[in-house]
Formats: C-alpha cells, structure tokens, sequence
C-alpha cells in the first residue's frame, strides 16, 4: 500500500500544516493576487480540510497595503479566524467614518482605532509603516501626527510585539511641535508599557535607527540597526545644549514594543457585526467620543486641511495609486 498523508501520525500532519503555512504571506490592497497554491490542501479532502484550516490563520502572514484594506478583508471574516490571525504588517493610513452625514466633510481617525474595530484580535506580531513620510510630503505637522500614531499604537490591545518603521528621525528630532507634547524616547514610551504590564513583567520599547551612509562610503557604508534614543527637536531648539551627535543622525528608525509577560493583550474592542462598507457609511453615521480625531493645532488653523481636502486627497491618491 502506498504511503500518503493520512497514513501519518497526526501529530506529523499537524507539523506538516505548520510548516507550510508559516512561509506564506497574503498580500490585500496591492491590486496583484497572491499567487499560491498552499491552500488547495484544503480542498483535497473534508478530513484534511478539517485538521489543516486552523493552522492557516495562525502561521499566515497578512500584508495590507494600507488600513481601509484590512477593514475591508477581516471585517467580513468569521470571528474564528480573527482571533487566530498572528502576523500582520500594514501601512498605518488614517481612515475615515462619515459620522456627519455631510459628503465634504468627516472625522478621520488613527489606525490604532481600527484595532479597536477587530475584537479578539491578538497578535503574536505587528509591523506598521508609517503613512505620513517618505513620499514627498512636506507639511511639518505631520511629524506630530507620526509621533502620536506610534503613542497611540503603545497605548493599545491586540498586539504582543509591534514594530512601527519610519523612513526618518522626523517624528521626534524636528523642531515643530509648538504645543510641547512630544517628549525624549524611547524612555518614556519604554515607562509607559512597563506602567501597563509590571515592572518586571518583561516589558519594554526599544528604538533602532540604521544610519545613511556618506556617499563616500559606498557599499562600505551600508550600517545594520543600533539602539538610538532622541530628545524632542522643539526642546533641543531652544536650548542647543540638549543636542548630541545621536540627535544629528539621519536613517530609517524602527520602535520595537514588547508587552510583559502574563499581559493581557487581546484586543476587546467594538462589536459592530458589519462590513467595513456598512460600518463606513451607514446612515446615522459613526462618532466614538474616547476617539481622538486625526488632527492637530495647526490643522484647525487651517479649515482645507482640516476639512480634509488637501490632506485626504494627497492620501486617497497614496492608496489608490501606488
């Protein structure tokens, strides 16, 4: 009798199924199908089908083009699934919610918010990309609002490890932030998740930058990430003694997050029961009042960016067109 899958041990199968799913990734958004035939195991037969679609969700690796395109996949998926999604990387977009009934304006919100759109989600792994820099933007503001995507990020469930990648130090060296909200990290994120988790819980931020090297350098330049830490550019301003060579490095930085051990991380988040179409537009509309708004002072001082029309229309084309 010849030898086939069902004629091994179970806990073989069960090693197989992991194996592999764990190098598969499911690209949504990027207007190209993921080509893969891993998932036709599960059309072979209902036994197979039975033991190997939970091992699916659980080593699969998601990859979003950006936050409307996630909504729009797992706000349709089986709340089974969702609480066996372990990987995801995205671009974190700021999303919209017509909560006003009005079609020339409405809230925009963080992506940290849609976690909160995901009950159940528990993450061993979360890669973000930074939406707001990197592609020819220049507004100063949006510095702040890289800062507060991350802290608002920090702050939330759903997610054991989180890395945000942001192509510059912007974020935190550049001197605008006239409300003075920023302060020096990655210390006081690294305080704020141990203030969550326990002090001895495990818990820490860590932030990583790999610097440019000088054209001279050539291929001898390229760096690997080293542990970096800055103090927020509007202080470093106004009193140049602050500034050290670490503030005066340029290159990609990363903030690495790790909840402490016995943390509870599960994301309980809202249970709406619809797609992200009807969630999005439904007729009375949607407001959380412990939502923050996408936006800052300098935003409100300017109703088009504020009302949204510069700012929505620069990332509508982002996400339609890249």
């Amino acid at each position: 009798m010849a030898a086939h899958l069902l004629t091994l041990p179970l806990e073989l199968r069960e090693m197989i199924y992991e194996a592999l799913f764990s190098s598969f990734t499911v690209s949504h958004g990027f207007g190209r199908r993921t080509d893969d035939h891993r998932t036709a195991l599960l059309r072979t037969c209902r036994q197979i089908n039975q033991e190997a679609w939970r091992f699916l969700p659980l080593n699969i690796k998601f990859h979003f083009f950006g936050t409307e395109s996630m909504l729009e996949t797992l706000l349709d998926a089986n709340q089974s699934v969702i609480t066996r999604i372990r990987h995801i990387r995205i671009k974190a977009f700021p999303f919209p919610l017509y909560a006003t009934g009005r079609a020339d304006y409405y809230p925009t919100y963080f992506f940290h918010n849609a976690l909160a759109l995901l009950p159940g989600l528990n993450l061993e792994r979360l890669v973000v990309e930074d939406s707001f820099h990197g592609h020819g933007l220049v507004e100063g503001w949006r510095d702040v609002v890289t800062y507060f995507d991350i802290e608002g990020l920090i702050k939330c469930d759903g997610w054991k490890e989180l890395e945000y990648i942001t192509p510059n130090p912007d974020f935190i060296t550049s001197g605008y932030d006239h409300r003075r909200k920023r302060v020096a990290q990655p210390e006081n994120w690294d305080s704020l998740l141990k203030e969550r988790d326990g002090d001895t819980s495990g818990a820490e931020v860590r932030m990583f930058i790999t610097v440019v090297p000088k054209p001279s350098e050539g291929a001898k330049g390229k760096q690997i990430p080293r542990p970096w830490a800055a103090r927020p550019g509007q202080e470093v301003a106004e009193n140049w003694r602050l500034s050290t060579p670490e503030q005066e490095l340029k290159g990609e930085v990363s903030i690495v997050a790790r909840r402490g051990r016995r943390a509870h991380y599960v994301q309980t988040g809202l249970s709406e029961n619809m797609s992200w179409r009807d969630l999005k537009y439904r007729e009375r509309g949607f407001i959380r009042k412990d939502w923050q708004p996408y936006s800052n002072d300098m935003a409100d001082a300017v109703s088009w960016v504020y009302g949204g029309w510069g700012r929505r229309m620069h990332l509508a084309d982002r996400a339609l067109n890249s």
